[in-house]
């Protein structure tokens, strides 16, 4: 069923795509442009496909650039992806605005900027006003797109056709998901672009990161994620999709004894980390678990108490046929 103002979203977004399809407003710049993009709205894994393919052009001797928006960043403050990036990636630099073109200007006309020679934009599908060489665009596999709807009663923000403009379409969370939805998903995108190439990944946690409050600061080390089997935890979510997220908790062995669900970018307040670290009638209180993108925000807080203990897994995308997106990169700087 399409509700009224999703049917008059999807006559503006097919409005303005033809625009764009037409080359209007399109800005083409002088080095080579990957976008990292989806259909919906969060939660496919962006962030650890943006830092596989920044690892791939530094691999290839390339000097990468980070272009996105900065959604949910207070004035003259970072937001919690661009923290993300530059902790998981140091040293590389990160443009966050929402005028991505006048930001890469600006860097482009610093001695730093006349180093960088290749661009890749963080959520940049529905970004048409820059010119790109590669359209990288995620699927989550628990979330089809063809059992959802556009904005504002789905999470779409195109509707499936616009998979022809991709280069490279690639299923995520595909550990979660049954082979026969796989192939499934394989026919669905096939029938909206059937010449371009899908590829599966895998989320996976390859190592768990312990902080311990202490004394006002944060005490860190790694712990195996096999000594974890069996912890009890508290679960606090703010990305796209928390499922995904809290059904790898389980996965993982753990049991979950309370979940905080936020929305994407919503921070951990005051009042909720109190809640979590200081619940009447318990004798201990279960660590916390939360996502990297989560904990760049809220490790911060002041109300964080002595003792605390907060779980942060590092996540990493596991491609099957990595050498096909490997290709596909490198064809974009062949004739540079």
């Amino acid at each position: 069923m399409t509700t009224p103002l999703s049917w008059l979203y999807s006559i503006g977004i097919n409005r303005r795509n033809r625009g764009f399809d037409r080359g209007q407003g399109v800005t083409k710049i002088d080095r080579p442009v990957i976008s990292i993009g989806n259909l919906s709205t969060g939660g496919t894994g962006k962030t650890p496909m943006v830092h596989l393919i920044v690892r791939m052009l530094l691999d290839a001797g390339k000097r990468p650039v980070i272009a996105m928006r900065g959604y949910g960043a207070k004035p003259g403050q970072k937001g919690d992806e661009q923290l993300e990036h530059e902790q998981a990636l140091p040293g590389i630099p990160v443009v966050a605005q929402p005028d991505r073109l006048e930001g890469l200007r600006q860097l482009f006309s610093t001695d730093e900027g006349g180093m960088i020679d290749c661009v890749v934009l963080d959520d940049g599908y529905q970004h048409r006003k820059i010119a790109r060489d590669l359209d990288i665009v995620l699927i989550d596999a628990t979330r089809p797109p063809d059992r959802d709807a556009l904005l504002p009663r789905g999470h779409l923000r195109e509707p499936i056709d616009s998979l022809r403009r991709a280069h490279v379409v690639v299923l995520t969370h595909c550990e979660l998901t049954e082979a026969s939805e796989l192939t499934r998903l394989r026919g669905m995108i096939a029938e909206h672009a059937p010449s371009v190439p899908v590829l599966t990944a895998r989320h996976a946690w390859v190592a768990m990161h312990s902080y311990i409050r202490n004394d006002g600061v944060w005490d860190t080390s790694s712990v195996p994620i096999s000594d974890l089997s069996r912890q009890v935890v508290q679960c606090v979510c703010g990305i796209g999709n928390s499922d995904a997220f809290e059904r790898m908790v389980v996965a993982s062995g753990m049991k979950i004894d309370r979940r905080i669900v936020l929305s994407d970018h919503e921070p951990l307040n005051e009042k909720l980390l109190r809640e979590l670290t200081g619940r009447s009638g318990h004798s201990q209180i279960a660590p916390i678990i939360m996502t990297r993108k989560d904990w760049v925000k809220a490790k911060s807080l002041p109300a964080w108490p002595h003792g605390a203990r907060v779980y942060v897994p590092e996540l990493s995308m596991e491609i099957d046929g990595v050498h096909a997106l490997k290709s596909a990169v490198q064809e974009r700087f062949e004739d540079e």
